[in-house]
Order: structure tokens, then sequence, then C-alpha cells
């Protein structure tokens, strides 16, 4: 069969444009640094790669919310340490108190720094993060967790939710401590019972606050406890979330990512074929047999 010179010009001149092109196609995948240029190139691997971006993406979300979450049971944990040391305090200074050859005065100077304590618990009950928020509240976070009356009666005023993050695809974790797992109304109450007798030289009363200290004492440890195994299991969980952006990460790479040694092989060896092919094509063009298109 005879090729026509025109034929044989348009097969060549096709030739040398699908070069140019897959010429350009690789120049914009070096710049672009990916495998593909548009998912259309492969339905499969483009909905795996937008599956692992996403995937990624949550873990991203996620190690916000653990870095919030941290946050909050640092403030947790100092604040409860602080409530322990205090608690620790007025019970040495109780059973001190309720040693008979105390003399009422040394009572009424330990009843002023009790006084002072509860009044520290109180504020501390109260501690807020950095954004303003009360740590005790529940999710009444704009209300104080514990509020005093005219009359010095203490009650609890904020709510029973718990504040719940996402930290995995399949994990929420609790990171709130509620004021009534740290006190009760009663426990101040006690707290102020014990003041008027040191300052009423009631040794026998004194001597009758200390169980209730200590249950006080107990429930503080019990709540501190609950926290510190937050903590814990909120750093196994960073670990966990770490080690699976990572591991995303590297699927990605291998997916999505251009590997640029290869890809500019290919285009060293695209770029020779299309120039060999411009030089044969410009050869042809000088033949005298262009000139009669047939």
């Amino acid at each position: 069969m005879r090729i026509s010179t025109a034929q044989y010009y348009r097969v060549n001149a096709e030739q040398m444009q699908a070069r140019q092109n897959k010429v350009a196609e690789s120049q914009a995948k070096l710049g672009s640094g990916k495998q593909m240029l548009h998912p259309s190139e492969d339905p499969t691997k483009a909905d795996l790669i937008s599956r692992l971006e996403s995937a990624r993406e949550r873990q991203g979300v996620y190690g916000k919310n653990i870095d919030a979450a941290e946050t909050r049971l640092a403030s947790e944990e100092t604040v409860l340490t602080s409530m322990t040391q205090i608690m620790q305090r007025i019970t040495e200074l109780a059973v001190q108190a309720g040693n008979d050859t105390l003399a009422a005065a040394d009572r009424d100077v330990i009843g002023a720094e009790v006084r002072a304590m509860r009044d520290e618990l109180l504020k501390l009950t109260n501690t807020q993060d950095l954004n303003g928020n009360y740590i005790f509240s529940g999710n009444k976070v704009d209300s104080p967790a514990f509020v005093e009356d005219a009359s010095g009666v203490v009650s609890y005023n904020g709510d029973y939710g718990r504040l719940e993050l996402n930290v995995s695809d399949v994990r929420k974790m609790t990171i709130n401590t509620l004021g009534p797992e740290l006190f009760s109304a009663d426990d101040f109450a006690a707290l102020d019972d014990l003041f008027l007798r040191l300052t009423t030289d009631d040794g026998a009363g004194i001597r009758s606050s200390l169980t209730t200290l200590n249950t006080i004492s107990d429930r503080l440890t019990t709540s501190y406890g609950t926290m510190a195994g937050r903590i814990v299991a909120i750093e196994t969980q960073r670990a966990v979330t770490e080690d699976t952006e990572l591991r995303l990460t590297e699927l990605l790479q291998r997916e999505d990512d251009l590997d640029y040694a290869t890809a500019v092989t290919e285009l060293t060896q695209e770029s020779v074929a299309l120039q060999a092919l411009q030089a044969s094509f410009a050869k042809l063009s000088q033949l005298t047999l262009f000139n009669y298109i047939r």
C-alpha cells in the first residue's frame, strides 16, 4: 500500500505532538511532585490517596485534641495536688489541736490558719483555665463550680456534664473532674464547724472532726488517681496517634509522591526521543517530495 506524502507528514506530526505532550506531562509531574496530575489517570489509586489524606487529616485533629486534653489535665493535676496538701495540713492541725494540753489561745491561732485554708480550698474549686472556663463546673464552664452565700453556706453551682474529646476514630476520652468528686457542700460545712470548735476551745469536737477530714482526703485521693489514669491514657493515645500519622504519611509518599530520580530519567529519555523525532522530521521536510502533496 502506498503512503502519500501528506499522510506521512501527518503521521510524523502526530508522533511528534504525542512526544511533546509526554515531555510536558513529565515536566508538570516534576513541578507538582505527584505521580498523577489528574484522578482520571488512575481512579482506583486516586480514591485510595483521597482516603489516606482524609485519615491523616483526622489524625492531625486528634493530635490537637490530645494537646488540649493534656493541658486541661495538667491544670487539674496542679490544683488537686494543692488541695491534697492543704487537706493534709488541716488534718495535721486538727490532730495537734485535739490534744487537751493545748491552750485556747493556741487553738485560736490554729483556727485562723484552718479558716484561711478553707477559703483557699474554695478558691481552688473555682480554678479557671487560660480561656476563663471553670474547670470543675462540668459543662457550665461560664459559672463558678462552688458559690458561697451571704451566710457562708457553700453549694455546688455546676452541672454533671462530662467533657469528652475524640482522640481516635473509635475513641472518646473524658477529661474533666466534677466539683462534687472533690468536695460537697457538707465538706465545707464540716470545715466551718472545725473552725468553730477551734475558736471555742472544744477539744472533743475537734477530735470528732477527724473522721470527716479523712473522708474528704480519701475522696481527693480517689479523684487524683482517676485524673492520673487519664493522663497515662492520653499519653498512650498520643503515641498511637503519632505512629498512625507517620504510617499514613509513609503510605501517601509511596502512593502519591513522585520518585524524582525515576521521573528525571524518564523525562531525559522522552526529551532525547523528541529531539530525535524533530531532527528526523526536519530532514524529511527538506525533501522535494514534500513539495508535492498528493
